[in-house]
C-alpha cells in the first residue's frame, strides 16, 4: 500500500496504521477492519460500509437502522472499539 496519509481530529496518520470500525446506533464498535485488505484499499466510509454489507438492501437497511462507519486512529480504536469488543463498555446494558 502506498503511504497515503489521512487527517482525523486534526491529527495526520498514515491509512494504513487506523482501522475502520463498524458502530451501531448507541455508538458500541461491532465490526473493525484494516483499510489495506490485500489488493483493495478501504479510504471511504462508503467502501468501509461495502465490506460489512454488500448489498444496497444491507446497506439501506443499515442506514435505517443508524450503523456508522468510522475511521479511527490506533489511539482512538484502543480507547474506544477495543473496550465494546472486550465488552467493557458502556453501549450494552449489564447482564445479571
Amino acid at each position: 500500500m502506498t503511504d497515503l496519509m489521512v487527517q482525523i481530529d486534526g491529527e495526520t496518520v498514515p491509512l494504513a496504521d487506523c482501522f475502520w470500525v463498524r458502530a451501531n446506533s448507541a455508538g458500541c464498535a461491532v465490526g473493525s477492519v484494516r483499510p489495506d485488505l490485500g489488493d483493495d484499499l478501504i479510504a471511504t466510509p462508503e467502501q468501509a460500509h461495502r465490506e460489512w454489507s454488500t448489498t444496497k438492501r444491507q446497506r439501506a437497511s443499515d442506514d435505517k437502522h443508524g450503523m456508522r462507519h468510522l475511521l479511527l486512529t490506533p489511539q482512538q480504536w484502543d480507547e474506544q472499539a477495543k473496550p465494546c469488543f472486550l465488552g467493557r463498555c458502556g453501549h450494552r446494558p449489564t447482564v445479571g
